[in-house]
């Protein structure tokens, strides 16, 4: 494989190098540099081609230089980013000019036009100060929101993430998500490498977010861009969004800093009725040095971060506790279960007692920069990250984990990039960039090895309890290899900017996910003759009601097969930017990308034999065209307001782990067993079927109530997949106030191409419910410990099929009122409306959870529906003020006191109402409910509690406007959230050239204020379960009497359902769970920072 790997990259570097001999092209989008164009004329007008253009970035002495053309224009490129840069125009017979105090933005494209006096003898060149940024820019087009050192620095974040800034983008939804789609359709470059979980597991988007940690440090973080509509060729990787950030570099100057921060028990808030207990720390230690190796010449940067964290898990165990999360049990039942595990099954599963769990990382970044000469400049960095978390413990009032199930995930992580820029003429710029990404992800479980088991407390299992090795992490691992090879060029004439270029990536991966290879089981009470028979005990007779196993087939190449391929992203592109007039700009362009997969998986004949299609068939070659078209006009001869606006196609693979499956999943180097039992009817009173060994578990023929053979899950792919792609347009109005503030109306919409959907090609429908819903088993069938799912072929369970669809739109609009100052007030405030819908919404990892866990109607034709990542409404604050004690004593700027504060009003996340139950029989709990517009509509299996369910249907507002038909998904929603953060800091000088910054960040300072203020609601996965189904009415019921009617023909196919005496009337809150709960108190850090 490693030969393979060799010969892809010399592949792709010869295919490079033919490019770049070939053909001109530019770096500017996704770019880690900026730019300087302009114009250099005579007093009447006149160009004057020839002209001399000199810029000098003062902190490292870095030389660029051009000369104007036949039309007096110049253009500079790959400069760094910030400055302050002195910039000379000087021309033979005319005084030079000399602008100074110059500041550049990442990815900016700055416009410096001189005009030069003629002299008639040699003068010293007039020097003018720059003026500062401004919005009105006519190279801006598509919609981008900059964040600067300075934001970085001044705004709140506890957590020192970039994701944190991701939120004061107007189309982010506060999570991650940007335009209305997942984080896992984002794209995060880091000077120009990839730096997004590009495998797709992690929830923050970036490697290393299953370990709790962040993919680089904050300190070493010099400046980053938040795009959604870029319409450069260059930017590509995504259809949600694209975060390019660039890091520091070493100057003439020695600077550095040592940063500590930390919070423990006293400073997170209480909640009422549920204080925060535990043992919590988290701290965090980082260091930065720079300075110069050989001055003007050579530079080097470093920087580290150390964080350590406690976690406590505060849900107790007991009766009566004052604790709204409380795990409402008898302690005693928690030790029975203990008991049976240790004694009968001589397994340790661990404590219910209170418990920490660990979140500890540490980051090393290095940077050197070589000035080899005023046309070539060569950079090389390094980023290590390693981190591990402990996670699979998970403890609420519905559900408890005992202590050994605790598993430990790591990441390590290591970066390289290489990067050479080069001037080769007066009009011809070259950027070459080579990175290789290194990531190994364990999942590693804490205690001995044992089945996953459920004991459930009661018959629907909403309490249980959890122990054994947590059936995902019983054999889990990944490792991605990432190899990128990127050449830009630029060629400039006239007034037009000619871009060709190529950006290749070659990722290699080795997942190992064999889920339930040790087994899993689940234990629920059930009634043998005139007995009830516990969980508990259920559990110690070792008689499950549902057991999982996968298992290697003797055609698999060991006992863990893992799935192990290479993919290639090969891209070129071509753009020609033009300045039509002084007032027009338009950039066209056209980029293709080419994704292939070398390799087959495993071929299983049978699956071709049933269904037609092939396990070897991956969806490789398929061509991705994506043209792009771009302008900015500005109105008057103030420059005051500019329209901008474009028209493109985005496309970005989708996260690997959804290839992977199809390498996993083929039927021939994995089999399962998914059994359901009726312990009273399937196991004798004293017979044990539940095996605690991981390596005995019970398999196809070796038990009677097992099939001859095993029934496999098989994940396929359409051969005419492509990846994900959208069409994204943008129109926006900029307009310059007086004092510093601009004001924008934007608006922006996606339309899918290339959007994904599941369907289980080996379910057989058997009938329609009375309103509508596919059936794919036997209604009369149903019982509480399993579904008569009808399956087309019996050697399979679920075949499911990953295929494209067109349906799918978002669209936003805002208004934002934004002012930059380097003093005194600064910041944006923003209102945002956004709808979004889609077919799935690429939540999940397996196939099988993208099918399985998406509420529907009919599971093999969901509708297009709400978003999970629709947030309607948006406000957004975000504000700094910085005042300058010093100035009142002639102390410079060196006592600053900073405020910065972020807030944000989002109307809830969207929730589905589902059933308690399996109403289709696809053997999963995804169905939406129907809503009975009357009694007669449904059977209540207690006809007295009708009332009850219609006053709570009447109390729900999505559920109300629903009756008489299925409810849609994501329909309701959970309530809004306002949240503020606060970071107040103030910087005393000390000796010359050192100061020490103390820093206070309040996150939810409005919980400060009130405990009922700034909770955060949501629901669990997106679903509430509103009612219980039981079963439908069938034609042997009729004449017969049910829940106190006479059934009828035309009750046929209507749902029996059931609520509970206490069935809450009260509108349901969501819960705050699953960290939520943490989220909703405030939470205090301090810290102390000295820099030189």
């Amino acid at each position: 494989m490693k030969s393979l790997l060799l010969k892809s990259a010399v592949l792709v570097g010869l295919l490079l190098s033919l490019v770049a001999l070939g053909a001109p092209g530019d770096a500017r989008a996704q770019n880690t540099t900026a730019a300087i164009e302009g114009a250099v004329n005579s007093p009447e007008g006149d160009p004057l081609p020839g002209a001399n253009i000199l810029a000098i970035h003062q902190p490292t002495g870095t030389r660029y230089g051009a000369t104007t053309n036949e039309e007096g224009r110049y253009y500079l490129q790959g400069l760094r980013v910030g400055g302050p840069y002195t910039i000379e125009a000087s021309f033979v017979g005319y005084q030079s000019v000399r602008e100074t105090g110059v500041n550049l933005q990442l990815d900016q494209t700055r416009t410096i036009s001189f005009e030069l006096q003629q002299a008639t003898e040699e003068l010293e060149a007039v020097e003018v100060i720059g003026e500062t940024d401004r919005l009105i820019d006519q190279n801006q087009m598509g919609t981008a929101t900059n964040v600067s050192q300075a934001e970085i620095e001044a705004l709140p974040t506890i957590s020192r993430s970039v994701q944190d800034f991701l939120r004061l983008s107007p189309f982010s939804n506060g999570n991650g998500a940007l335009a209305g789609r997942s984080n896992r359709y984002n794209s995060i470059q880091v000077d120009g490498a990839t730096l997004n979980d590009v495998f797709g597991l992690s929830d923050t988007g970036a490697p290393g977010g299953q370990a709790g940690s962040q993919p680089i440090s904050l300190s070493v973080i010099k400046e980053f861009n938040i795009e959604v509509a870029p319409y450069d060729v260059r930017s590509a990787g995504f259809t949600g969004g694209t975060i390019n950030a660039i890091t520091k570099s070493g100057t003439n100057n020695w600077e550095g800093s040592l940063n500590f921060l930390g919070r423990g028990d006293g400073l997170v808030g209480d909640l009422p009725n549920d204080p925060y207990t535990g043992n919590f720390g988290e701290y965090f230690y980082t260091g930065t040095l720079g300075g110069p190796i050989i001055e003007d010449n050579v530079f080097f940067f470093v920087g580290g971060e150390l964080k350590r964290e406690g976690r406590p898990q505060t849900t107790q165990v007991g009766l009566d506790l004052a604790q709204d999360d409380a795990f409402e049990v008898d302690p005693a039942q928690l030790e029975d279960i203990r008991g049976v595990a240790q004694n009968q099954y001589q397994y340790d599963p661990g404590s219910f007692s209170p418990l920490t769990l660990r979140i500890d990382n540490r980051k090393l970044f290095g940077k050197l920069s070589w000035n080899i000469n005023d046309r070539h400049r060569l950079s090389l960095r390094h980023n290590y990250v390693y981190a591990e978390s402990g996670d699979g413990i998970s403890r609420s009032s519905g559900g408890f984990s005992l202590s050994g199930r605790r598993f430990v995930n790591e990441s390590t992580q290591n970066s390289t990039v290489a990067r050479l820029k080069s001037t080769l003429g007066p009009s011809l710029y070259n950027e070459a960039r080579l990175v290789y990404t290194r990531v190994r992800n364990n999942r590693n479980p804490q205690g001995d090895a044992f089945p996953a088991s459920t004991i459930c407390l009661d018959a629907n299992c909403n309490e249980d309890v959890t122990l054994g090795v947590e059936r995902y992490s019983q054999a889990n691992r990944l490792n991605q290899d990432i190899f990128e090879i990127t050449d830009n060029l630029t060629y400039t004439r006239g007034a037009h900017t000619f871009t060709f270029g190529t950006s290749n990536r070659i990722f290699h991966f080795n997942n190992l996910f064999i889920r339930d290879f040790f087994g899993t089981y689940t234990f629920r009470p059930f009634t043998r003759g005139d007995s009830t028979v516990s969980g508990i005990e259920a559990f110690r007779l070792g008689q499950p009601s549902e057991y999982n196993l996968s298992y290697a087939t003797d055609q698999a190449d060991s006992e863990r097969p893992a799935a192990e391929f290479t993919a290639y992203q090969l891209g070129l592109y071509a753009q020609d930017e033009w300045e039509a007039t002084e007032r027009l700009t338009l950039t066209g362009g056209l980029r293709v990308d080419a994704p292939f997969l070398p390799q087959e998986p495993l071929e299983n004949p049978a699956v071709e034999d049933a269904f037609g299609r092939s396990t070897t068939d991956v969806a490789s070659g398929n061509l991705l065209w994506q043209p792009r078209l771009g302008f900015n006009f500005n109105f008057g001869e103030d420059e005051i307001t500019q329209v901008r606006g474009g028209v493109g196609i985005f496309s970005g693979p989708p996260p690997y782990v959804w290839i992977s499956n199809q390498y996993t999943t083929t039927g021939a180097n994995i089999s399962r067993v998914s059994a359901s039992f009726n312990p009273a009817d399937d196991f004798d009173s004293d017979e044990q079927f539940f095996s605690p060994a991981p390596g005995e578990q019970p398999r196809p023929g070796e038990d009677p109530r097992l099939s001859a053979q095993g029934a496999t899950e098989v994940n396929l792919t359409s051969e005419e997949f492509e990846y994900p792609q959208t069409l994204r347009t943008n129109l926006a109005l900029d307009h310059e106030l007086p004092a510093g503030f601009a004001l924008t109306l934007e608006g922006i919409y996606s339309s899918t191409l290339n959007g994904i959907q599941y369907r289980n090609i080996n379910l057989e429908q058997t009938g329609v419910s009375k309103y509508g819903r596919p059936i794919y088993g036997d209604p009369g069938t149903f019982t509480s410990f399993g579904r008569s799912t009808a399956y087309q072929n019996e050697g399979f369970t679920n075949v499911l099929l990953l295929e494209n669809t067109d349906q799918g739109y978002e669209y936003s609009g805002t208004v934002r009122l934004q002012r930059r100052q380097a003093r005194g007030l600064s910041g944006s405030v923003s209102y945002t409306y956004t709808q979004a819908k889609n077919i799935n919404p690429g939540t999940s990892d397996q196939a099988v959870s993208q099918w399985r866990y998406l509420p529907s109607v009919d599971p093999n034709n969901p509708q297009l529906a709400t978003s999970a990542y629709q947030t309607p409404h948006r406000f957004l604050g975000q504000l700094t003020y910085r005042f300058d004690w010093g100035t009142l004593f002639d102390g410079g700027d060196r006592f600053t006191t900073t405020l910065g504060l972020v807030y944000e009003g989002t109307s809830g996340s969207p929730f589905s109402w589902t059933y308690f139950g399996d109403p289709n029989a696809d053997a999963t709990s995804n169905d939406l409910v129907y809503v009975p517009a009357e009694e007669d509509d449904v059977f209540m299996s207690n006809p007295d509690n009708w009332n009850l369910l219609d006053a709570f249907i009447e109390g729900h507002e999505a559920l109300n406007e629903a009756r008489g038909s299925i409810i849609d998904r994501n329909t309701a929603r959970d309530p809004w959230t306002h949240l503020i953060d606060l970071q107040l800091s103030q910087q005393i000088a000390t000796f010359e050239g050192q100061d020490i910054k103390l820093t206070a960040n309040l996150e939810n300072a409005l919980n400060l204020l009130d405990s009922e203020w700034g909770r955060i609601r949501e629901s669990s996965f997106g679903e509430k379960s509103a009612w219980t189904f039981n079963r439908y009415i069938t034609e042997s019921d009729v004449g017969s009497r049910v829940s106190g009617r006479i059934v009828t023909e035309d009750d046929v196919g209507k749902p029996v359902i059931s609520v509970s005496d206490e069935f809450d009337l009260e509108p349901a809150l969501a819960d705050e769970e699953f960290g939520t709960s943490f989220l909703s108190r405030w939470r205090l850090q301090f810290g102390v920072k000295y820099t030189f």
